[in-house]
């Protein structure tokens, strides 16, 4: 067994050093799997970004090169095209047309670089997330290499029109195994015909490094609010910003901190905080570029996490949190409610109630001892469930099946 699907591809839209919640957990998946002696190649578009796709790659990673072991290969990004497909894309507010061609539109196209990975024989291909173009471009070199294991990872957001686009389930109920992040998405996706013997649950993880790290305190800047991760639309980041405008103009001084990689909504983001009053302006404090060391000092010197996304297909977010032992509030949305216990690990906040999420955020703010318990209870949970190690030895069995 060990000497079969041995060379695996993963084909997704972003990779290292892009940062983001998908990006890192397909670059974590295939770094573990390079542990347990499997050849890994990774083929993706040279954008940090999927903003880049429009306007332009500034810095680019080079085209091909191996990192930690895993060999990368980047299909540079065409501008000119994309921004013709952009057009294209606008049709995804039109009802309908993202069930039929929107992920396919939304890219990334690797072109040249796809028949260089077309030409090998690879034992397991995996692909994803959802919206993108990757399950096609897995559906392809299946049909091309009908004995290799096609794996697709949605990382689904099953409130989005977008991820469950019919075009994008044909190809999942194609695929040898579909893995789910939560029973919701699991039962989504048997909802929608796909066989449930080839639906395999999974969860995301972090580095056991991350639990045992010193505690990195700032003397000058700490008890503040924390926002991580990228600045797309449905992250709810105005309002998150409203939220804290309102604790602020009752009294309360802890800054928020919005640290994550720019996306198309950063524009609008900008003139957000271009219009915040002075005195609301000097408690917000935004950063677009920061290191994982610099995440660490961010999450150790932070209150507690806030994630206001309307759409999640996990949250890897609030482990991180978790594990430095920080109380975390995200939405109360299908899938955060299987990864936060409401009151144990943290707090969910309806969206639908005015006034509810500062109201979360206030009672963490009073509350040290209930913000300590919940922050205690999270990093008890990833030590039970979520660490890399056992994510990856899981995968690894579902591969060889």
């Amino acid at each position: 067994m060990e000497n079969r699907q041995k060379h695996i591809l993963l084909i997704t839209h972003l990779y290292y050093p892009a940062l983001g919640g998908a990006e890192r957990v397909f670059k974590r998946i295939a770094e573990g799997l390079i542990q347990k002696g499997r050849e890994v190649t990774v083929l993706t578009s040279d954008a940090l970004s999927t903003e880049q796709y429009y306007f332009g790659v500034p810095d680019p990673p080079p085209e091909q090169e191996v990192v930690n072991g895993v060999r990368i290969i980047r299909q540079p990004v065409s501008t000119r095209i994309y921004r013709f497909l952009k057009y294209l894309n606008a049709l995804n507010k039109v009802r309908g047309f993202s069930s039929l061609l929107g992920s396919l539109v939304f890219g990334p196209h690797f072109f040249k670089k796809f028949w260089l990975v077309l030409k090998k024989k690879y034992d397991v291909v995996i692909v994803g997330p959802t919206p993108t173009s990757t399950l096609f471009y897995g559906l392809f070199y299946k049909i091309f290499h009908p004995e290799s294991v096609l794996v697709v990872f949605p990382h689904m957001h099953i409130q989005d029109r977008m991820h469950t686009a019919a075009i994008n389930i044909r190809v999942m109920k194609k695929a040898d195994f579909v893995l789910a992040l939560t029973d919701a998405e699991k039962k989504y996706l048997q909802s929608r015909k796909i066989d449930r013997a080839r639906i395999r649950r999974i969860v995301n993880g972090v580095d056991d490094f991350l639990l045992k790290r010193d505690i990195q305190k700032d003397e000058h800047f700490n008890d503040y609010v924390l926002f991580l991760g990228q600045e797309g639309e449905h992250k709810n980041i105005p309002l998150l910003i409203q939220a804290m405008q309102n604790i602020w103009d009752l009294g309360f001084a802890n800054d928020l901190v919005i640290a994550g990689a720019r996306a198309n909504y950063s524009s609008t983001i900008d003139k957000i905080i271009d219009e915040l009053p002075e005195r609301h302006l000097i408690r917000l404090r935004r950063i677009n570029d920061f290191s994982e060391e610099q995440k660490i000092r961010l999450l150790d010197n932070s209150l507690v996490l806030v994630n206001p996304s309307s759409f999640e297909a996990f949250g890897i977010v609030f482990l991180e949190a978790w594990a430095r032992k920080k109380p975390v509030i995200g939405a109360k949305i299908i899938a955060l409610r299987e990864i936060i216990r409401d009151g144990t690990n943290g707090f969910l906040f309806d969206p639908k109630i005015k006034g509810d999420l500062e109201t979360k955020i206030i009672q963490l703010i009073k509350d040290s001892d209930t913000a300590k318990k919940l922050g205690a209870s999270g990093f008890a949970d990833v030590q039970d469930r979520y660490i890399w190690s056992k994510v990856i030895d899981r995968l690894e069995k579902i591969i060889e099946t």
